[in-house]
């Protein structure tokens, strides 16, 4: 008999969800990083021989884990909110379900793996949802970071389940190769990391004012007083500083940008005026088909980006050709979601800088920046409307994610709300400037100026994506897989 099986049976039911708190912990808005590295262990140290049983010890570590970070969703949600949790708390089952009965040598590897693919799935199953990803909990771990510029952020959350699965089984005698080629793989990372150095400077910058209006949905202004709070504020910056772009959060104008002309010409002339471009979020529309869109104004110049990925159920229902999942919807919520995903990802001609905007929640998918990349992006820009999130977790979970898209792309990420969090995040994951009041960052009003640098060299991850640590790991397990 195993010291497993050895452990009081009520102690075997408190460690799983002690391991989903303690994780809990090492994300936003906690960021104590450190404990993703071990945060796995008491629900290891639970599990049997019995996979049924792993699965359901998985299955609720994963509940308590995505139950606690999702609970600001009871703000846009209600207590219906409780399905995503358990959804997403069914991969952590498989996973853990699973692990017991992988070959003991390479288990550490396999699982690794294992827990790679499972990632993956979730990011994209069900139009993808990798707003906790593993990864995401270094945020803060500046040291770890310059690795996403390879592998992305799915090579951090391979690192982090190699540590905890490492730390378990790999001093025991059926994981000798496991444990040297573990120690070979941390030397390995210790040394990049420690090395690594942004040697190549700027090619140039620009210089930026972004507003936060501090304005709330759920306040319900007409469209036309929205648009009023971060124009007049502007103008009072502009008066007296000269910038070269202008950026407001999603929800700017609240309507149909293009169909209010008297609205339209007036920014024009603010660019014309100022001389400096200006980028905001409205809607628009085309065919009877609605938009969340960004628009770019300079001068006579009118642009627009029209959102590529929605949010499910907030913005379009998820599986509504089937009646049964609308009409429940329908019923639950009171509403129905109108806007049509864009399809072409726009680019913003800044004098000879290329600048994209993120709307919402696209800064959580590390294929969108990419893509942009690919048609020249230089710099990326996320409107976004937290106001939603309330005073919770949401804004400080959200914003954590340019910072693992700045270090994956190389790119600046500049992140307008509008109530927070608002900031400039560098390409080494540093954030470099906040928009705050009285050290407050959520529903406070002001503004930032800055010179930001522009970078257009690109990162291995840029070039390649997942696509190489995706075959590297499907040979490994191969590999390790026939040794057996």
């Amino acid at each position: 008999m195993s010291k497993k099986e050895k452990l009081p049976l009520f102690l075997r039911l408190i460690l799983p969800g002690f391991s989903g708190i303690l994780l809990s912990f090492s994300f936003p808005p906690f960021n104590y990083w450190y404990l993703a590295w071990f945060g796995f262990i008491p629900l290891l140290f639970s599990l049997d021989k019995n996979s049924f049983v792993n699965f359901l010890f998985g299955w609720f570590s994963g509940f308590v884990f995505f139950g606690f970070l999702l609970s600001w969703l009871i703000k846009v949600a209600g207590p219906i909110y409780i399905l995503l949790p358990l959804y997403l708390s069914f991969y952590w089952a498989i996973f853990f379900g699973v692990l017991h009965i992988l070959p003991e040598r390479g288990k550490i590897f396999i699982g690794a793996g294992i827990w790679f693919f499972l990632e993956i799935i979730v990011s994209y199953l069900f139009t993808g949802f990798p707003w906790l990803l593993l990864g995401i909990s270094q945020n803060k771990n500046l040291f770890i970071l310059p690795l996403a510029r390879i592998f992305g952020i799915y090579g951090i959350s391979i690192v982090l389940i190699l540590s905890n699965l490492f730390v378990f089984y790999g001093f025991r005698r059926k994981h000798i190769f496991s444990f040297v080629l573990s120690v070979l793989i941390f030397a390995s990372i210790f040394y990049y990391c420690k090395k690594f150095k942004l040697e190549e400077k700027p090619d140039s910058y620009i210089k930026i004012l972004i507003v936060q209006g501090n304005i709330s949905s759920s306040e319900k202004y007409p469209p036309e007083k929205v648009l009023k709070n971060y124009y007049e504020t502007s103008v009072q910056i502009l008066n007296k500083e000269k910038v070269q772009l202008v950026i407001w959060p999603e929800g700017s104008f609240p309507d149909c940008l293009l169909e209010n002309k008297k609205n339209l010409n007036t920014l024009i002339q603010f660019t014309k005026k100022y001389k400096c471009g200006l980028i905001l979020g409205s809607f628009s529309k085309k065919n009877n088909n609605f938009y969340n869109s960004s628009y770019f104004i300079n001068e006579e110049e009118i642009k627009t980006y029209n959102k590529i990925h929605l949010v499910p159920y907030g913005e379009f229902i998820l599986g509504e050709k089937m009646p049964f999942i609308r009409k429940i919807f329908i019923k639950l919520a009171g509403y129905t979601p109108y806007l049509t995903p864009g399809k072409e990802f726009t680019i913003f001609n800044l004098q000879k800088e290329k600048v994209s905007t993120l709307i919402c929640f696209e800064n959580i998918f590390s294929e969108i920046p990419r893509e942009f990349i690919k048609k020249g992006s230089n710099l990326f820009i996320v409107l976004t409307n937290d106001s939603w999130f309330g005073k919770s977790f949401g804004p400080y979970q959200h914003f954590s994610h340019n910072i693992l898209r700045a270090v994956e792309t190389g790119k600046y990420f500049i992140q307008v709300s509008s109530t927070g969090i608002s900031g400039v995040v560098s390409p080494l994951g540093k954030v470099e400037d906040i928009i705050k009041d009285n050290n407050k960052e959520i529903f406070v009003k002001g503004y930032l100026i800055k010179n930001v640098p522009i970078f257009k060299k690109e990162t291995f991850y840029s070039k390649y994506g997942d696509i190489t640590l995706f075959i590297l790991i499907l040979i490994f397990i191969g590999v390790l897989i026939c040794r057996q």
